[in-house]
């Protein structure tokens, strides 16, 4: 089929003109707006030649098509463009989302980017339990006195490391934002709470209530998104040469009494209603609602849902001191896990999956379930299943006792500390061991009992159709045999990385080298189906550590998207590379996006390529985790990563495909 066909034959499925109200296109897709979803034929569009995926995403219809979608695009525009369809020339602006989805990416977007301050201070307070319980340290002793300030500073001061995320979110000034939440924290309402004169303070005669700030979430962010919208309408009016005199005055002076009247005691009380009302689902249900939760927990993580337990885990938390609902559950659910991939290490015989297993296994134990969930159980279905009756075995016995975890942290072993209460206590510690052992030997067992299919270990590693007249069966022989055997030289210099070196084939590969510095990823991990399923082809993803891109290899630059945020290159020996910063970044329409070379242009390697303003675009909301394709994958005979977690420096070694 050539590229007018399947341009006819996507318009035809996708509803006709006249279902389609936009057209445009990114570096591996076509997209579009339509007036009715339920028009679309989505599952005969996959199945078109040519077409490598079709999705629904962000209020817009994608068909993948990968490094040859300017061409089919080209024959889409000249249709719609005959028969007067409205179009853009350009990605329009994204569709909010709505609904659920619009409250579940809010809280995502304001509690993610505090988690490393809130776990790193909840661990330290787990360990300064478990060290005064073994008597190691005294609380009254200095050293403790200055471990334990740093391990309630993240919670006691939670307002300021909110008010910074929320301000990201709403896109509004930071320093306004941390303004704010000085207002909530200064010593007059403070010192007067603490004081107990909890008689309310006059301001134009209405009263503002005396509320003890401290730990708050509900409050500030409620304030923020308030700030946003007031800094908006007073910017509209106040002259350029005078703005950064008067703006921010303006908007503190109307916000700040706003905020301190109305928006602080109403969050306050919706946080206190969090709190009843989780006392109130435990009372009143018991053991159920940890047998579901538990269960589905898995399920809750993989579509996001989690985010939306996170206020009233942080509530409960800086009120309660504990919390009985998001962090328990999520540690049986993490060891349920842990015990069905360990299962199938012990059970399968593909080498492959048993490497898979063992590694996802223990990434589990440590609270990092993704690899087990889509490396493992999810892929072999019936452990995934298991991993569901663990952990709802699991959740039944820690609420029927009422486990309490007294700190925030990823929900691990390591995380046991935690679970000691703050007196020394140890009877909440061995609820803690008991629940996640049922977990684990409920899961492991029941995962050793049920039949799965076996992954075909040559199929993974097997060529196409059309390869196979480019590749002799020797050649094919020896690739999937070494290929068998990976994870055995680089393995042993990266902790935890199963990693992949060709040793007989030295001719047949080629090297693909980083051209960012950052946190490795595997595609599948990736929140975008088109790269998360490989439908653009193999590779890596990366979260960069600095806005920089430089050239993989020596080569000649192929493409450069008009919104900078993408560019493919071939190698000298053919490879064609695919890196795409950020997922979504086309919406940016190149703001914050400077590439330093045009298509064309030949590069040698380290060569820089890109440079992006990481914190602009972390702020309009994008997710900077950049994926390296090697898009001509069918060409080859596997693409294989030489590590595929931990930190990888610029112009490391990173990917080596196989003829």
């Amino acid at each position: 089929m050539n590229h007018r066909e399947l341009s006819k034959e996507i318009i035809r499925l996708t509803g006709g003109q006249e279902n389609i109200t936009q057209a445009w296109h990114c570096i591996t897709r076509l997209r579009f707006n339509v007036r009715e979803e339920n028009k679309v034929q989505l599952e005969q569009i996959r199945a078109l030649d040519g077409v490598l995926g079709a999705q629904f995403q962000s209020d817009q219809f994608q068909v993948v098509i990968g490094n040859k979608v300017a061409a089919v695009y080209e024959e889409l525009e000249e249709q719609l463009k005959q028969n007067g369809v409205v179009r853009a020339e350009a990605e329009p602006e994204p569709k909010r989302s709505r609904g659920i989805n619009a409250v579940l990416d809010t809280i995502s977007g304001i509690f993610t980017p505090i988690l490393p301050a809130i776990v790193g201070t909840g661990m330290l307070k787990g360990i300064l339990a478990l060290l005064v319980t073994l008597g190691a340290i005294q609380e009254t002793s200095g050293e403790y006195q200055i471990l334990a300030s740093v391990a309630n500073a993240a919670f006691y001061f939670l307002p300021f490391l909110l008010a910074v995320s929320s301000a990201r979110k709403f896109k509004v000034n930071e320093y306004i934002a941390l303004t704010l939440a000085g207002t909530l924290l200064y010593p007059t309402i403070l010192n007067a709470y603490l004081e107990n004169h909890l008689e309310p303070i006059r301001f134009l005669s209405l009263p503002v209530s005396i509320v003890n700030y401290t730990q708050s979430v509900i409050p500030i962010i409620l304030g923020v998104w308030l700030l946003s919208y007031v800094h908006r309408w007073v910017d509209r009016f106040i002259p350029g040469p005078v703005k950064v005199i008067f703006t921010s005055m303006i908007v503190l002076v109307i916000t700040v009494p706003i905020l301190l009247i109305a928006i602080g005691p109403l969050g306050n009380y919706i946080g206190i209603y969090l709190e009843i009302g989780t006392s109130w689902l435990f009372a009143h249900s018991g053991p159920l609602t940890g047998i579901v939760l538990g269960g589905l927990m898995p399920v809750i993580v993989m579509t996001g849902m989690h985010y939306a337990f996170f206020p009233g885990t942080l509530q409960n938390l800086s009120k309660l001191g504990y919390d009985v609902l998001l962090l328990p559950l999520n540690l049986v659910a993490n060891m349920s896990q842990a015990g069905a991939v360990m299962a199938v290490f012990l059970k399968t015989k593909n080498k492959s999956m048993k490497s898979i297993a063992l590694s996802s296994g223990i990434s589990a134990f440590l609270g990092i379930t993704e690899p087990a969930i889509y490396g493992v159980t999810l892929k072999l279905k019936k452990p995934f299943y298991a991993s569901i009756i663990g952990g709802a075995a699991g959740g039944g016995f820690i609420t029927a006792v009422g486990l309490k975890c007294f700190g925030f942290a990823v929900p691990g072993l390591l995380s046991l500390p935690l679970y000691i209460g703050p007196d020394g206590g140890m009877a909440n510690f061995w609820y803690a061991l008991i629940g996640i052992g049922i977990s684990f030997v409920v899961s492991f067992t029941v995962t050793l009992l049920l039949k799965w299919d076996e992954p075909n270990a040559v199929q993974a590693a097997a060529p196409t159709a059309s390869q196979q007249g480019n590749a002799t069966k020797s050649e094919q022989a020896a690739a999937t045999t070494t290929l068998a055997s990976t994870a055995s030289t680089i393995s042993s210099d990266q902790d935890m990385s199963p990693s992949v070196t060709v040793h007989s084939i030295e001719e047949k590969k080629g090297e693909i080298y980083s051209p960012l510095t950052g946190d490795l990823a595997l595609l599948k991990e990736l929140p975008d189906p088109t790269f998360a399923e490989e439908m653009t082809g193999k590779g890596i993803a990366i979260y960069p550590k600095e806005g920089r891109v430089t050239a993989p290899f020596d080569g000649t630059v192929t493409m450069v998207a008009k919104t900078k945020h993408a560019i493919m290159l071939t190698s000298s020996s053919g490879i064609d590379i695919l890196i795409h910063v950020g997922l979504n970044s086309v919406s940016l329409k190149g703001k914050f996006f400077d590439a330093k070379v045009t298509a064309g242009q030949e590069v040698k390697k380290g060569d820089l390529l890109l440079e992006f303003d990481m914190q602009s675009i972390q702020s309009a909301g994008i997710n900077l985790v950049t994926p390296v394709i090697v898009a001509n994958t069918p060409d080859y005979l596997d693409v294989v990563p030489v590590q595929v977690k931990g930190v990888i420096p610029m112009n490391e070694l990173l990917l080596l495909t196989v003829r």
